[in-house]
């Protein structure tokens, strides 16, 4: 159901490959000879092992070590601990200084000048100290990504945004020169935009370096194997054996040193390692596996292993809602002209919007934890802030936020049902109300999800007034065939992000959009509403700095989305269960695999401490944002 375009997709997997799975030796609680070492307490009972040697299996290969090339996320997995960029993301999903130890903006809000930390050396695999990193380290990389003879998949982060970036791109110039992507001097870029953009600093962790001397010498060849590279990052790759195994040392002389407690991390290949992992946990071969829907139940009930599962934070990349399809082009036994007029009557909306349990539907895709992952809006809790505000709290968002059961109302729908029952039947609307809802088959829980929401909500709107169609999509290419031409009613779709700012999550109601064609709506009321929508959005993207202007005026727009039920806001997207001897809120973010800040226990973690360690992340992260 998941649509990616090629970059955005590899821009996501440079914050949240979590393919990784970590392991060690000894049982489910690590059986080590600790004798003479005074073991580490940390919070909550948490012991912390004295060997902090890692081991980690994994199931795809990385095709290339070359991390500015046309990279997957297997090949960013490899070297995610390996180097680091401009900025990164805290564990409160903060922008923080990496590389870069501060930065400034122009008042017009289109030149970023960067100061370099002075005196970082790069390293090779043994630790030896090849040369010190300067402002042309990232400026080489940038030209080499951005020449089309090279084919970079990374060149989304410059076309388009860096001035001058899409025309050398494009084969137009080949003058880097003229390219808004300069070392002023050896600590200084200097980041030249198209123009102002608010979020920009969300891409800064992707502009990463390489030694110029070693990367213009080696050319293409540059990461064909752990040795012709160097490393800037928390570790080296001391081994690089492909579907065999690979090896990571702490790099001492990493700027942030003091922060990388895991001495060594030994990964190994295994095809089946996502299946074989919860067993390999058990006889202490790994310290971190998934447990898939499929097994959950069963561990949750098995007394060996019902108190250390724990489960992952909402992912919050990807967000669902229930749309409304405003330009219905489905087969006419469905009644799409009936279906049209229904939808342009608010108080239809408002019933489904106001009757949907999100609650009891969402318990199809996780039985234990589902009220973790609803949500009353389209932008996530916890996505962006401002002046020590979450975005979801902010102006108009306030009140929608702070719905009980989250927008679930019985009363309302009913009341609504009764008001859209009387216009609608004025209006020569048939009832039932025939709605088409397709469906994914190859997603597990889907087809239960909709039969759920199908018996819930006529259960409470009435046979007579709905008539929910449950309809399996085909297996393979279902968001060309289905949701992207528009063959559906009424249906669950998501998209993704990975820009830090209100605008992110957008493009599923702009214009020229094919999620729910709000902008190809034929009925007046509906296309006043749409127009209304698209003013208050251009509104909010005139604001071209980060601040309380700027996400108040978003903060109406999708209010009024909202308000309007043009759209039903649903859940974020979750990950599988895990056991683990990892504190998941020691990373620099809950979805990362890099392993810098965190500590390796020794004792599986167990859902008590997991819930007190997630009660203590959210005070901090409030703290956090109001700094």
């Amino acid at each position: 159901m998941k649509s990616k375009r090629k970059g955005a997709a590899f821009l996501l997997a440079c914050v949240m490959v979590i393919s990784a799975l970590a392991g060690c030796s000894g049982g489910a609680d690590k059986a080590k000879d600790t004798s003479g070492d005074q073991v580490a307490q940390g919070p909550h009972g948490i012991e912390y092992a004295a060997d902090q040697t890692l081991h980690t299996v994994y199931s795809s290969e990385a095709t290339s070590l070359n991390p500015f090339a046309d990279g997957s996320a297997n090949d960013w997995e490899a070297l995610s601990n390996c180097i680091d960029g401009l900025v990164e993301v805290d564990q409160y999903k903060n922008t923080v200084p990496s590389l870069a130890e501060s930065w400034t903006v122009s008042d017009d809000g289109t030149v970023y000048t960067f100061k370099i930390r002075k005196g970082l050396q790069w390293v090779d695999t043994e630790g030896n100290q090849m040369g010190e990193l300067t402002a042309k380290d990232f400026v080489t990389v940038a030209n080499w990504i951005c020449d089309p003879a090279n084919a970079s998949g990374s060149t989304l982060y410059f076309s388009g945004i860096v001035k001058g970036a899409k025309d050398f791109i494009a084969g137009k110039t080949k003058d880097f020169s003229t390219v808004g992507f300069k070392a002023v001097d050896d600590n200084t870029l200097q980041i030249t935009l198209e123009g102002p953009l608010p979020y920009f600093l969300s891409y800064c962790g992707s502009y990463m370096p390489a030694y110029a001397p070693l990367f213009e010498k080696l050319g293409s060849k540059y990461g064909a194997d752990n040795n012709s590279m160097y490393y800037i990052g928390a570790y080296r790759m001391t081994t690089f054996a492909p579907q065999s195994k690979r090896v990571y040392e702490k790099n001492d002389s990493y700027w942030d040193s003091k922060n990388v407690h895991i001495k060594k991390i030994i990964s190994t290949y295994n095809a089946e390692a996502t299946t074989l992992a919860p067993e390999m946990f058990l006889r202490g071969e790994v310290d971190k596996a998934p447990i898939s829907t499929d097994i959950l139940d069963q561990w949750m009930k098995d007394s060996k292993t019902k108190d250390i599962v724990i489960p992952s934070l909402p992912d919050t990349t990807y967000m669902f809602y229930y749309a409304f399809n405003y330009m219905p082009k489905f087969d006419q036994k469905y009644e799409p002209d009936n279906w049209n007029k229904a939808i342009s009557n608010e108080n239809f909306r408002q019933s489904l919007y106001w009757g949907l349990d999100r609650y009891k539907a969402l318990l199809t895709k996780d039985p234990y934890n589902a009220q973790m992952l609803q949500s009353n809006s389209v932008t996530p809790k916890d996505w962006c802030s401002v002046d020590g505000k979450d975005y979801t709290e902010i102006g108009d968002m306030a009140a929608i936020t702070s719905r009980a059961n989250y927008s679930f109302d019985s009363k309302k729908a009913l009341d609504y049902k009764e008001k859209a029952k009387k216009e609608l039947e004025a209006e020569g609307v048939t009832f039932p109300i025939k709605m088409l809802m397709p469906y994914n088959p190859t997603t597990t829980y889907w087809a239960k999800e909709v039969q759920v929401v199908k018996q819930q909500l006529t259960g409470l709107l009435g046979s007579d007034y709905i008539e929910p169609i449950l309809e399996a999509g085909p297996s393979t290419g279902f968001l060309s065939s289905v949701r992207r031409t528009g063959d559906y009613a009424f249906m669950k779709c998501n998209n993704g992000a990975t820009i830090a700012d209100p605008a992110a999550w957008l493009p599923a109601f702009a214009k020229g959009n094919n999620w729910t064609f709000l902008d190809q709506a034929t009925d007046p009321a509906v296309k006043s509403l749409a127009d209304q929508y698209y003013a208050m959005v251009d509104d909010a993207n005139s604001v071209y700095t980060k601040s309380t202007e700027r996400y108040e005026k978003f903060a109406k727009a999708e209010a009024f989305l909202l308000n309007h039920a043009l759209v039903i806001p649903y859940s974020t997207d979750n990950k599988d269960y895990m056991v683990e001897r990892l504190n998941p809120f020691e990373a620099e973010d809950s979805t990362s695999v890099r392993f810098k800040y965190q500590r390796v226990l020794s004792k599986a973690l167990t859902k008590d401490q997991w819930s007190e360690l997630y009660r203590d992340w959210q005070t901090a992260k409030e703290k956090s944002i109001q700094k």
